[in-house]
């Protein structure tokens, strides 16, 4: 049961995403690295995608690194971010 609810949990956070990207007011990316985040750590297939987008795309990595400082930002970032680590 807690599969399926992850990967609904997931999917409402990059609906949010885009709507943040839309809406001045809604910060976006914040919920873009909540859904990457619970991918990665729920998911061995996610973990690996989100090394390689990172290794592919450094703006997403710093997008991460600037959420795991944000004031804002769960404990279990600091986590995510040396999970998905490329340079590991």
């Amino acid at each position: 049961m807690r599969k399926p609810l992850m990967v609904l949990a997931i999917a409402g956070c990059l609906i949010m995403s885009v709507v943040g990207g839309l809406l001045p007011i809604l910060q976006g990316w914040i919920f873009l690295v909540l859904a990457l985040y619970l991918f990665a750590t729920e998911f061995d297939v996610g973990r690996r995608w989100v090394t390689a987008a990172r290794r592919r795309w450094p703006r997403l990595s710093r997008w991460i690194v600037a959420a795991r400082d944000h004031r804002w930002a769960p404990r279990h970032l600091r986590e995510f971010e040396e999970l998905t680590d490329p340079e590991k």
